[in-house]
Protein backbone atom coordinates (compact mmCIF):
# COMPACT_ATOMS: atom_id res chain seq x y z
CA UNK A 1 0.00 0.00 0.00
CA UNK A 2 2.70 2.31 0.66
CA UNK A 3 4.25 1.84 -2.56
CA UNK A 4 1.26 2.75 -4.35
CA UNK A 5 0.78 5.89 -2.51
CA UNK A 6 4.94 6.81 -3.36
CA UNK A 7 3.82 6.24 -6.78
CA UNK A 8 1.28 8.52 -6.58
CA UNK A 9 2.88 11.08 -5.07
CA UNK A 10 6.20 10.77 -6.87
CA UNK A 11 4.09 11.83 -10.16
CA UNK A 12 1.77 14.09 -8.62
CA UNK A 13 5.08 16.41 -7.77
CA UNK A 14 6.68 15.32 -11.21
CA UNK A 15 3.97 16.33 -12.82
CA UNK A 16 3.76 19.35 -10.97
CA UNK A 17 7.64 20.61 -11.49
CA UNK A 18 7.52 19.90 -15.38
CA UNK A 19 4.11 21.79 -15.66
CA UNK A 20 4.85 25.40 -12.86
CA UNK A 21 7.78 26.47 -14.89
CA UNK A 22 5.82 27.22 -18.21
CA UNK A 23 3.81 29.76 -15.85
CA UNK A 24 6.75 30.86 -13.37
CA UNK A 25 9.81 32.64 -15.24
CA UNK A 26 13.48 31.81 -14.06
CA UNK A 27 14.69 34.29 -11.44
CA UNK A 28 16.02 35.21 -8.09
CA UNK A 29 16.44 37.79 -5.38
CA UNK A 30 18.75 40.75 -5.16
CA UNK A 31 20.47 39.31 -1.84
CA UNK A 32 20.37 36.94 0.71
CA UNK A 33 20.95 32.67 1.13
CA UNK A 34 19.31 30.13 1.23
CA UNK A 35 20.73 26.88 2.88
CA UNK A 36 18.80 23.82 1.83
CA UNK A 37 19.65 21.04 4.19
CA UNK A 38 18.45 17.29 4.49
CA UNK A 39 20.10 16.79 8.36
CA UNK A 40 18.27 17.78 11.66
CA UNK A 41 19.44 20.86 13.68
CA UNK A 42 21.14 18.42 15.84
CA UNK A 43 23.66 17.14 13.22
CA UNK A 44 27.35 18.28 12.82
CA UNK A 45 26.64 18.16 9.41
CA UNK A 46 24.05 20.88 9.52
CA UNK A 47 25.83 23.01 12.15
CA UNK A 48 29.19 23.20 10.69
CA UNK A 49 28.35 23.37 6.65
CA UNK A 50 24.78 25.42 6.95
CA UNK A 51 23.81 26.59 10.47
CA UNK A 52 27.14 28.55 11.39
CA UNK A 53 27.59 30.08 7.80
CA UNK A 54 24.11 31.16 8.36
CA UNK A 55 25.27 33.29 11.47
CA UNK A 56 28.34 34.25 10.48
CA UNK A 57 26.37 36.12 6.95
CA UNK A 58 23.76 37.44 8.96
CA UNK A 59 26.21 39.22 11.12
CA UNK A 60 27.67 40.15 8.02
CA UNK A 61 23.70 42.02 7.26
CA UNK A 62 23.47 39.33 4.18
CA UNK A 63 20.01 38.06 5.01
CA UNK A 64 20.61 34.06 5.14
CA UNK A 65 18.38 31.44 6.33
CA UNK A 66 19.08 27.79 6.65
CA UNK A 67 15.73 25.18 6.50
CA UNK A 68 15.41 21.76 6.30
CA UNK A 69 13.26 18.60 5.81
CA UNK A 70 12.80 17.62 9.87
CA UNK A 71 14.33 19.80 12.28
CA UNK A 72 14.29 17.66 15.77
CA UNK A 73 16.18 14.36 15.30
CA UNK A 74 13.66 11.99 17.02
CA UNK A 75 11.52 13.13 14.65
CA UNK A 76 13.92 12.61 11.73
CA UNK A 77 15.18 9.42 13.37
CA UNK A 78 11.61 8.25 13.49
CA UNK A 79 10.96 8.20 9.79
CA UNK A 80 13.46 4.99 9.66
CA UNK A 81 11.72 2.34 11.65
CA UNK A 82 12.51 -0.96 9.65
CA UNK A 83 15.09 0.82 7.79
CA UNK A 84 12.43 1.94 5.65
CA UNK A 85 13.19 5.31 3.47
CA UNK A 86 9.98 5.58 1.64
CA UNK A 87 8.29 6.74 4.24
CA UNK A 88 10.59 9.97 4.84
CA UNK A 89 10.18 10.75 0.99
CA UNK A 90 6.41 10.33 1.14
CA UNK A 91 6.50 12.89 4.29
CA UNK A 92 9.37 15.18 2.58
CA UNK A 93 9.00 15.80 -0.84
CA UNK A 94 5.75 17.88 0.22
CA UNK A 95 8.13 20.17 2.14
CA UNK A 96 11.03 20.35 -0.62
CA UNK A 97 8.86 21.69 -3.39
CA UNK A 98 7.70 24.33 -1.00
CA UNK A 99 11.27 25.00 -0.10
CA UNK A 100 11.77 25.14 -3.63
CA UNK A 101 9.45 28.06 -4.22
CA UNK A 102 10.59 29.60 -1.18
CA UNK A 103 14.27 29.87 -2.10
CA UNK A 104 13.01 32.23 -5.31
CA UNK A 105 12.96 35.09 -2.70
CA UNK A 106 16.96 34.78 -2.16
CA UNK A 107 19.37 35.61 -4.36
CA UNK A 108 21.47 32.03 -4.00
CA UNK A 109 20.36 28.69 -3.02
CA UNK A 110 22.35 25.97 -1.78
CA UNK A 111 21.83 22.56 -2.15
CA UNK A 112 23.07 20.60 0.86
CA UNK A 113 24.54 16.88 -0.17
CA UNK A 114 21.40 15.57 -2.50
CA UNK A 115 18.22 18.00 -2.88
CA UNK A 116 15.38 14.91 -1.79
CA UNK A 117 17.89 12.83 0.92
CA UNK A 118 17.67 9.22 0.59
CA UNK A 119 15.20 8.62 -2.64
CA UNK A 120 16.50 8.37 -5.84
CA UNK A 121 13.02 7.95 -7.87
CA UNK A 122 11.87 10.29 -10.45
CA UNK A 123 15.40 10.46 -12.05
CA UNK A 124 16.47 14.45 -10.02
CA UNK A 125 13.15 15.93 -11.29
CA UNK A 126 13.07 18.34 -7.78
CA UNK A 127 16.83 19.31 -9.01
CA UNK A 128 15.99 20.11 -12.38
CA UNK A 129 12.88 21.71 -11.45
CA UNK A 130 14.59 24.08 -9.24
CA UNK A 131 16.94 24.46 -11.46
CA UNK A 132 14.43 25.99 -13.95
CA UNK A 133 12.80 28.55 -11.67
CA UNK A 134 16.29 29.77 -9.68
CA UNK A 135 19.22 31.34 -11.51
CA UNK A 136 21.63 30.71 -8.74
CA UNK A 137 21.78 27.47 -7.06
CA UNK A 138 25.28 25.97 -6.21
CA UNK A 139 25.28 22.17 -5.33
CA UNK A 140 27.22 21.86 -1.66
CA UNK A 141 29.27 18.59 -0.45
CA UNK A 142 31.82 17.50 1.74
CA UNK A 143 31.67 13.24 0.84
CA UNK A 144 31.95 11.32 -2.37
CA UNK A 145 28.29 10.25 -1.88
CA UNK A 146 28.31 8.16 -5.04
CA UNK A 147 31.18 6.21 -3.62
CA UNK A 148 29.70 5.79 -0.33
CA UNK A 149 26.50 4.70 -1.76
CA UNK A 150 28.05 2.26 -4.12
CA UNK A 151 26.87 4.00 -7.53
CA UNK A 152 26.16 3.19 -10.07
CA UNK A 153 24.23 -0.06 -9.01
CA UNK A 154 21.15 -1.89 -11.33
CA UNK A 155 17.84 -1.38 -10.65
CA UNK A 156 16.54 -4.37 -9.73
CA UNK A 157 12.66 -3.70 -8.54
CA UNK A 158 9.57 -3.44 -10.00
CA UNK A 159 8.46 -0.07 -7.99
CA UNK A 160 12.15 0.68 -8.64
CA UNK A 161 11.74 0.61 -12.03
CA UNK A 162 8.20 2.33 -12.81
CA UNK A 163 9.15 5.37 -10.44
CA UNK A 164 12.76 5.95 -12.37
CA UNK A 165 14.75 4.76 -9.45
CA UNK A 166 18.38 6.17 -10.58
CA UNK A 167 20.87 4.07 -9.81
CA UNK A 168 23.82 6.64 -10.77
CA UNK A 169 22.32 9.84 -8.73
CA UNK A 170 24.90 11.67 -7.32
CA UNK A 171 27.41 11.69 -10.11
CA UNK A 172 24.22 12.86 -12.52
CA UNK A 173 23.76 15.39 -10.30
CA UNK A 174 27.59 16.59 -10.58
CA UNK A 175 26.26 16.34 -14.21
CA UNK A 176 23.38 18.49 -13.70
CA UNK A 177 24.34 21.94 -11.47
CA UNK A 178 26.46 24.05 -12.76
CA UNK A 179 28.24 25.57 -9.77
CA UNK A 180 29.51 24.16 -6.66
CA UNK A 181 31.15 24.18 -3.07
CA UNK A 182 33.16 21.14 -2.20
CA UNK A 183 34.85 20.65 0.56
CA UNK A 184 38.60 19.20 -0.60
CA UNK A 185 40.62 18.91 -3.92
CA UNK A 186 39.46 15.60 -4.27
CA UNK A 187 36.16 16.33 -4.15
CA UNK A 188 36.74 19.11 -6.75
CA UNK A 189 38.61 16.50 -9.38
CA UNK A 190 35.48 14.69 -9.04
CA UNK A 191 33.12 17.18 -10.33
CA UNK A 192 35.83 18.33 -13.13
CA UNK A 193 35.40 14.35 -14.22
CA UNK A 194 31.78 14.32 -14.43
CA UNK A 195 31.01 17.36 -15.52
CA UNK A 196 33.18 17.99 -18.86
CA UNK A 197 31.15 21.72 -19.37
CA UNK A 198 32.16 23.48 -16.11
CA UNK A 199 34.58 25.91 -15.60
CA UNK A 200 36.78 25.08 -12.67
CA UNK A 201 36.09 28.75 -10.94
CA UNK A 202 32.45 27.11 -10.76
CA UNK A 203 33.65 24.85 -7.94
CA UNK A 204 34.54 26.68 -5.06
CA UNK A 205 36.06 24.60 -2.11
CA UNK A 206 35.55 25.13 1.39
CA UNK A 207 36.74 22.72 4.42
CA UNK A 208 33.72 21.69 6.67
CA UNK A 209 35.38 24.24 9.06
CA UNK A 210 35.31 24.62 12.79
CA UNK A 211 34.65 27.33 15.31
CA UNK A 212 37.02 26.57 18.11
CA UNK A 213 39.04 29.80 17.81
CA UNK A 214 37.98 31.15 21.05
CA UNK A 215 38.06 28.05 22.80
CA UNK A 216 40.71 26.69 24.83
CA UNK A 217 43.01 23.90 23.90
CA UNK A 218 43.46 20.91 25.38
CA UNK A 219 45.44 20.84 28.66
CA UNK A 220 48.08 18.07 28.48
CA UNK A 221 49.62 16.76 31.68
CA UNK A 222 52.79 14.48 31.30
CA UNK A 223 52.43 12.99 34.54
CA UNK A 224 49.01 10.74 33.67
CA UNK A 225 50.40 7.45 33.27
CA UNK A 226 46.95 6.31 31.55
CA UNK A 227 46.64 7.16 27.55
CA UNK A 228 43.31 8.50 26.46
CA UNK A 229 42.28 7.46 22.81
CA UNK A 230 39.70 9.08 21.24
CA UNK A 231 37.06 8.89 18.23
CA UNK A 232 34.00 10.77 17.65
CA UNK A 233 31.65 10.31 14.81
CA UNK A 234 28.59 8.76 12.77
CA UNK A 235 27.20 5.82 13.66
CA UNK A 236 27.77 5.15 9.81
CA UNK A 237 31.43 5.47 10.70
CA UNK A 238 32.04 3.24 13.55
CA UNK A 239 33.02 0.06 11.71
CA UNK A 240 36.31 1.87 11.24
CA UNK A 241 37.43 1.33 14.42
CA UNK A 242 37.58 -2.35 13.64
CA UNK A 243 41.15 -1.34 12.30
CA UNK A 244 42.48 -0.50 15.48
CA UNK A 245 41.56 -2.99 18.16
CA UNK A 246 44.60 -5.40 16.91
CA UNK A 247 47.27 -2.06 17.45
CA UNK A 248 45.56 -1.22 20.01
CA UNK A 249 45.87 -4.29 21.47
CA UNK A 250 49.37 -4.52 21.83
CA UNK A 251 49.89 -1.00 22.74
CA UNK A 252 47.82 -2.30 25.74
CA UNK A 253 50.07 -4.91 26.75
CA UNK A 254 53.09 -1.93 27.19
CA UNK A 255 50.97 0.76 28.52
CA UNK A 256 47.56 1.96 30.39
CA UNK A 257 45.07 3.19 27.47
CA UNK A 258 41.45 3.64 27.26
CA UNK A 259 40.01 4.33 24.11
CA UNK A 260 36.80 6.87 24.46
CA UNK A 261 33.84 6.69 21.91
CA UNK A 262 31.60 9.32 20.79
CA UNK A 263 28.87 8.42 18.63
CA UNK A 264 24.69 8.26 18.64
CA UNK A 265 25.39 4.82 20.02
CA UNK A 266 27.00 2.17 21.78
CA UNK A 267 29.98 0.79 20.60
CA UNK A 268 31.87 -2.53 21.78
CA UNK A 269 34.01 -4.69 20.73
CA UNK A 270 34.62 -8.22 22.25
CA UNK A 271 38.34 -8.25 20.63
CA UNK A 272 39.18 -5.21 22.53
CA UNK A 273 41.58 -6.16 25.39
CA UNK A 274 41.61 -2.80 26.96
CA UNK A 275 38.72 -0.45 28.01
CA UNK A 276 36.52 1.31 25.89
CA UNK A 277 34.19 4.04 27.54
CA UNK A 278 31.07 5.18 25.85
CA UNK A 279 30.16 9.05 25.68
CA UNK A 280 27.00 10.01 23.71
CA UNK A 281 27.84 12.66 21.10
CA UNK A 282 25.26 15.98 21.12
CA UNK A 283 26.34 19.73 20.51
CA UNK A 284 26.44 20.77 24.02
CA UNK A 285 29.18 18.37 24.73
CA UNK A 286 31.39 17.76 21.72
CA UNK A 287 34.08 19.60 22.84
CA UNK A 288 34.40 18.70 26.48
CA UNK A 289 34.60 15.23 24.95
CA UNK A 290 37.33 16.03 22.60
CA UNK A 291 39.38 17.55 25.08
CA UNK A 292 39.14 14.66 27.16
CA UNK A 293 41.69 12.69 24.35
CA UNK A 294 45.14 12.93 25.02
CA UNK A 295 45.24 11.08 21.13
CA UNK A 296 42.47 11.79 18.68
CA UNK A 297 42.39 8.88 16.13
CA UNK A 298 40.87 9.16 12.59
CA UNK A 299 41.13 5.27 10.89
CA UNK A 300 39.64 5.41 7.56
CA UNK A 301 40.45 3.31 4.41
CA UNK A 302 42.12 3.81 1.48
CA UNK A 303 39.85 4.05 -0.96
CA UNK A 304 37.44 6.15 -3.06
CA UNK A 305 34.89 6.47 0.41
CA UNK A 306 38.28 6.98 1.90
CA UNK A 307 39.33 9.58 -0.68
CA UNK A 308 36.00 12.07 -0.62
CA UNK A 309 36.03 12.65 3.25
CA UNK A 310 37.52 15.94 4.55
CA UNK A 311 38.75 15.62 7.82
CA UNK A 312 36.20 17.37 9.55
CA UNK A 313 36.97 14.82 12.51
CA UNK A 314 40.74 15.58 12.57
CA UNK A 315 39.82 18.92 12.17
CA UNK A 316 37.76 18.79 14.94
CA UNK A 317 40.48 17.53 17.41
CA UNK A 318 43.10 19.24 15.80
CA UNK A 319 41.43 22.89 16.45
CA UNK A 320 41.15 22.12 19.94
CA UNK A 321 44.74 21.27 20.41
CA UNK A 322 44.52 17.31 20.40
CA UNK A 323 47.28 15.60 19.18
CA UNK A 324 45.88 13.47 15.70
CA UNK A 325 46.86 10.34 14.21
CA UNK A 326 45.19 9.33 10.94
CA UNK A 327 44.88 7.67 7.71
CA UNK A 328 47.19 8.75 5.08
CA UNK A 329 44.89 9.67 2.81
CA UNK A 330 43.59 12.58 1.16
CA UNK A 331 43.03 15.86 2.72
CA UNK A 332 44.50 14.66 5.58
CA UNK A 333 47.91 14.63 3.88
CA UNK A 334 46.86 17.82 3.67
CA UNK A 335 46.28 19.17 6.97
CA UNK A 336 48.77 17.16 8.85
CA UNK A 337 52.73 18.05 8.31
CA UNK A 338 53.80 14.67 10.14
CA UNK A 339 55.88 14.67 13.38
CA UNK A 340 54.88 18.57 14.07
CA UNK A 341 50.85 19.19 14.32
CA UNK A 342 50.27 15.37 14.68
CA UNK A 343 50.65 11.82 12.73
CA UNK A 344 50.03 10.40 9.31
CA UNK A 345 49.43 6.57 9.43
CA UNK A 346 49.49 4.01 6.75
CA UNK A 347 46.93 1.66 7.30
CA UNK A 348 48.20 -1.37 8.31
CA UNK A 349 48.67 -3.24 12.02
CA UNK A 350 51.53 -3.07 11.86
CA UNK A 351 52.12 0.95 11.10
CA UNK A 352 49.20 1.60 13.29
CA UNK A 353 51.44 0.13 15.97
CA UNK A 354 54.22 1.51 14.99
CA UNK A 355 52.70 5.31 14.98
CA UNK A 356 50.56 4.94 17.81
CA UNK A 357 54.03 3.52 19.60
CA UNK A 358 56.21 6.52 18.52
CA UNK A 359 53.06 8.94 19.18
CA UNK A 360 53.34 8.22 22.70
CA UNK A 361 56.75 8.09 22.79
CA UNK A 362 56.39 11.82 22.05
CA UNK A 363 54.37 12.72 25.18
CA UNK A 364 56.25 15.19 26.68
CA UNK A 365 55.98 17.56 23.38
CA UNK A 366 52.09 16.53 23.27
CA UNK A 367 51.20 20.82 24.44
CA UNK A 368 53.88 22.32 21.51
CA UNK A 369 52.37 19.32 19.12
CA UNK A 370 48.71 20.33 19.96
CA UNK A 371 48.99 24.37 19.75
CA UNK A 372 50.64 23.61 16.32
CA UNK A 373 47.69 21.82 15.39
CA UNK A 374 45.36 24.43 16.38
CA UNK A 375 47.29 27.19 14.71
CA UNK A 376 47.10 24.50 11.73
CA UNK A 377 43.08 25.00 12.01
CA UNK A 378 42.66 28.23 12.58
CA UNK A 379 44.81 29.49 9.79
CA UNK A 380 43.05 27.27 7.15
CA UNK A 381 40.15 25.26 8.72
CA UNK A 382 38.33 27.60 10.42
CA UNK A 383 35.20 29.79 9.63
CA UNK A 384 37.03 32.83 9.80
CA UNK A 385 39.94 32.13 7.47
CA UNK A 386 37.13 30.67 4.71
CA UNK A 387 34.71 33.59 5.51
CA UNK A 388 35.32 36.29 3.26
CA UNK A 389 36.19 33.34 0.06
CA UNK A 390 33.07 31.93 0.59
CA UNK A 391 30.75 35.05 0.69
CA UNK A 392 32.26 36.44 -2.35
CA UNK A 393 31.37 33.13 -4.03
CA UNK A 394 27.77 33.68 -3.02
CA UNK A 395 27.00 37.25 -3.28
CA UNK A 396 28.80 37.60 -7.13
Amino acid sequence: MRNIYLFFVTYFYRFLTFILPIFISKKSAKDGILFLENFPIENAGYQYRAKKWVDIFNNENLNAEVVTLFEDKNDFEQQFKNDDVTLFFIKSIRKRFKQCLYARKFHAVVVRRELLMFNDYGNLFMDKFLLKIHQNVILDFDDDIAASKQQPREIKSFYGKILQENGNKFNDSLRLYKRFIVGSKYLKERVLQENKTISEHNILIIPTCVDYDTFAPKEYNSKNNEIVFGWIGGNHNLHYLKMLIEPLNKIFEEQKIKLVVSAGKIYTNDKAKFSIENKKWSLATEKDIIRSFDIGLMPIEDNSVGKGKCGFKLLQYMGLGVVSIATNVSINSEIIEHGKNSFLVNNDNSNWYEILKFAINQKTYFSKIGNLAKQTVKERYSFTSNKDKIIKYLTI
